[in-house]
């Protein structure tokens, strides 16, 4: 059996002839059933598709009430809006990105807002019986506006068909999907980015996998998941990077990383505390699902999914194009590989886009941090950009290591990052020792593990 043909498209998860008691989501205290998701999903298309309002964005902390949003609104020919957070200050700022809200957050905006899961009036309450009224004809040309992090400045906009959604939820079909329908399914990261959105969203729905509407937050948790029966684990390297080696060992379906590479070490770890070498997932929000891999041994390379293509100038690769893709002339890679054997497998070695220019000179802000790390006083950097009248200079966010906060408790900051200033000196050209400093707890994350980089640059204000 072709595994991709366990695949559901979107328009019959909700009209097949399925099981009505069959388990779509659960949390902590409560399980909603297929006829559940029918039900709930034609309750909000009643109440949105007479709404003028076009774009609607997507604000949840519970995973299946954000699917029901995203059904409802496509089969009112509506357009999904993920801004990817549900930060009151910037949806402000982004109000010219969407014309209303559905959420079931604690927000208020300037904008006409539904809030999930919808309570209707005794005379306009629904019976189990209006679940089968028929829903509108699903759209042909749906689509789904997400944005990037915006880790390198203002998030960009991008528009996906669910046409591409379904086709990278098949390629994943056709390597994991027979294992993937044993069990069930939880997550770390938001649906509304777009590793979550593919991972969490679309694919356990297209396979019929109950999903944790919840966020998976501690190891604890996934102990006890895994305890009861096969779990698939969706998570970022920053949860992995935390699990406590002295709880107790199981035995977890599959897991899978993605937001940024997975060191040797930690792939190690999780196969230690969860049975299974994690699957490292390499993509971007433009590109869609690009490589993947296990990490068994050190330097093991990234391999692209059959229906990806890299594109070469001078030797080099540039550009990726696949059916993920709409430009056939491909889209530039963010990072720069070192190709492998056959030209199907390649190393990462760093973004591009992490080169600036500065005082005439290229700099490496990845080099910089790495110059950071190495120093004994420093645990954790990040290095940005900033602008300052009209002039561009580094910024360093460090987070002190034992004997840094030591030596902090002894001297000065102005005294500290002095002798920082100093020891990178032998390394690094003058323009690109760091002009401005922080020292902060800890670098700000997302639930994909993504530094937040917008909190960052708040910091230098």
């Amino acid at each position: 059996m072709d595994p991709a043909c366990l695949i559901l498209p979107m328009e019959q998860w909700l009209t097949s002839i399925a099981d009505t008691d069959s388990l779509v989501a659960w949390s902590r205290t409560q399980r909603w059933q297929q006829s559940d998701f029918r039900f709930d999903v034609s309750q909000l298309v009643q109440r949105l598709k007479n709404l003028p309002h076009k774009r609607w964005a997507l604000c949840f902390d519970n995973s299946y009430h954000f699917a029901v949003a995203m059904l409802a609104t496509l089969y009112c020919g509506k357009i999904p809006v993920l801004p990817g957070h549900q930060r009151q200050s910037l949806l402000e700022e982004q109000l010219s990105e969407f014309d209303a809200l559905l959420t079931d957050c604690s927000l208020s905006l300037p904008c006409p807002t539904l809030l999930l899961p919808i309570t209707f009036s005794d005379e306009n309450s629904f019976t189990e019986n209006d679940s089968l009224i028929p829903l509108p004809e699903f759209p042909a040309t749906a689509s789904v506006v997400l944005f990037t992090s915006g880790s390198t400045g203002k998030p960009q906009k991008i528009t996906k068909t669910i046409t591409s959604l379904q086709t990278e939820s098949r390629w994943l079909a056709q390597r994991w999907g027979l294992s993937l329908r044993k069990g069930r399914l939880a997550a770390t990261v938001s649906s509304q980015h777009m590793y979550g959105l593919t991972f969490r969203f679309m694919l356990p729905l297209s396979l019929r996998v109950p999903f944790f509407a919840e966020n998976l937050e501690v190891h604890e948790q996934l102990i006890a998941m895994a305890q009861q029966f096969p779990l698939t684990v969706i998570s970022s390297p920053a949860f992995l990077q935390r699990l406590d080696p002295h709880l107790e060992r199981v035995k977890c379906q599959q897991v899978f990383s993605a937001g940024g590479p997975l060191s040797v070490e930690t792939a190690a770890h999780v196969q230690k505390l969860c049975g299974t070498c994690p699957v490292d997932i390499y993509g971007t929000s433009e590109t869609g699902i690009l490589a993947s891999r296990q990490q068994r041994l050190s330097e093991t390379p990234w391999k692209l999914f059959d229906g990806v293509e890299l594109l070469f100038e001078n030797n080099s690769p540039t550009r990726a194009v696949s059916e993920l893709i709409p430009q056939p002339e491909g889209i530039p890679l963010s990072d720069n590989l070192r190709i492998a054997d056959n030209n199907r497998q390649f190393h990462l070695l760093g973004r591009q886009d992490r080169i600036v220019k500065i005082a005439e000179q290229r700099l490496s802000l990845d080099e910089i941090e790495q110059r950071l790390c190495q120093l004994p006083t420093v645990a954790k950097a990040c290095v940005l950009q900033i602008e300052k009248k009209g002039r561009s200079y580094v910024a360093a966010v460090i987070v002190l290591s034992a004997s840094g906060a030591e030596l902090l408790g002894k001297e000065s900051q102005a005294a500290l990052t002095q002798g920082l200033r100093q020891s990178l000196r032998g390394w690094l050209a003058p323009v690109a020792i760091p002009r401005f400093w922080r020292v902060i707890q800890f670098i700000p994350m997302n639930l994909q593990g993504k530094i937040i980089y917008s909190e960052l640059r708040e910091l230098f204000l």
